[in-house]
Parts: structure tokens; sequence; C-alpha cells
């Protein structure tokens, strides 16, 4: 299978699971642990890829992020594992930060290493050392079953 077929392959599976959480009240809680690093994953890329970190974390959350963790973890990915972290680590000063109203707000105050280390970390995730769909689509085939394209 192309590169690009298995790319698509992965994040039209992934997708299907991003859907469930969105359509369920219950958001996360209605995934399996499984499905939460799945779903996890394709908002992690699709948000990177599109604004970074900052973009990634103020859009879905520490939740997201930690599954994003824990995906990464579980499928070996551990140079991405080392950026995100390193991203949090630039924004975990402000987590009891009484002039946040929503995590959009985070940007407004960091400083501007901060911004410049978040960018940098930004650029070295765009590489793809891990080559993370590939890797997720390896893995979670073998253990969910997923269909080949």
């Amino acid at each position: 299978m192309s590169e690009p077929d298995l790319n698509d392959a992965w994040y039209d599976y992934a997708g299907a699971f991003v859907d469930k959480k969105n359509a369920s009240t219950l958001r996360w809680q209605a995934l399996t642990s499984d499905e939460q690093e799945i779903a996890a994953l394709w908002l992690l890329e699709a948000d990177m890829y599109n604004g970074g970190f900052i973009q990634f974390f103020c859009n879905w959350g520490e939740e997201a992020y930690l599954h994003a963790r824990r995906a990464l973890q579980t499928i070996g990915a551990e140079r991405a594992l080392e950026l995100i972290a390193s991203g949090y680590a630039c924004i975990a000063r402000l987590e009891h930060d009484d002039r946040l109203t929503e995590l959009w707000d985070i940007p407004k105050f960091l400083t501007e290493e901060e911004g410049a280390r978040l960018d940098e970390l930004d650029q070295r995730f765009w590489e793809d050392p891990d080559r993370i769909a590939e890797t997720a689509h390896r893995y979670y085939a073998v253990k969910l079953g997923i269909p080949a394209p």
C-alpha cells in the first residue's frame, strides 16, 4: 500500500472515532481507551499540521493532550511524545492562572521565549520523525483488526 493510501485509510478510520466522540454528550467517555487514543492522534495531527501545539491544546484541552500522550507512548512515537511534552511545558505555568477565562487566552500570556520555543517544536513535529500515521495504523491494525484499504 502506498503511503498516501495508508495515510488516507488511517485518517478515515481515526476520523470515525472523532465523530463518535463529538456526537455523544459523553464526549471522550463515549470511547474505549483504544478509541480515545486513535481519536486523539487524529486531532493532534490535524491541528499540529494546521496551527501547531497551541492550536491543538487550545482547541481540545488537557484531556485530548493526555490521550494523545498515551497514544504516542503506546505506538512508540517517542520523538513526537517528547515534542508535545515540551510544548506542554511551555504553557504549564499558566494552568492555574486566574487571567485565563478560556484555553484560547493562553497565547496572550506566553513570553516571547515560550512562543519561539513552541514554534521550534512545531517545526520539528512537522518533520514527522516517527511517521505517526503509518506507525499508528500498523499498531492498531494488528491490535484492532483495522481493515486494509
